[in-house]
């Protein structure tokens, strides 16, 4: 069983976001994930609140992201696959650089093959 945990951390001036998206095997058996292409993992960050300002609901569900971390990137073209032993982790992490001020959901979410694997996490950016 795998479990997702997403840390954000700002360095506080209104710069850049640093995105951490852990995953751990909390079972008892070795879980492997697929990849088509070398992206391991994608951030996508929804404005929330603020709907007057085109923000969207209070809590940015249905909206189109703000900005997503695969947006205009080139991945290789390679199949790949990591393997997790019970206990062990991986982060794959992404910067989103000078976002503009405002209260944001961020999503991270691996893009493993047959993995419904994200996790959620809040921020505000002054």
């Amino acid at each position: 069983m795998l479990d997702a945990a997403l840390a954000i951390d700002s360095d506080g001036d209104g710069g850049a976001l640093d995105l951490a998206l852990t995953v751990r095997n909390a079972g008892d058996a070795p879980e492997t994930l697929r990849f088509r292409t070398g992206q391991r993992a994608d951030f996508a960050a929804y404005r929330i609140g603020d709907a007057d300002a085109g923000g969207g609901t209070p809590e940015g569900d249905g909206d189109d992201p703000v900005w997503r971390y695969g947006t205009g990137r080139l991945f290789t073209q390679v199949l790949g696959s990591e393997t997790l032993e019970p206990g062990e982790s991986t982060t794959y992490e992404a910067t989103w650089g000078a976002p503009p001020a405002g209260a944001y959901r961020i999503v991270g979410e691996v893009t493993a093959e047959e993995c419904d694997l994200r996790a959620t996490a809040t921020t505000d950016v002054d």
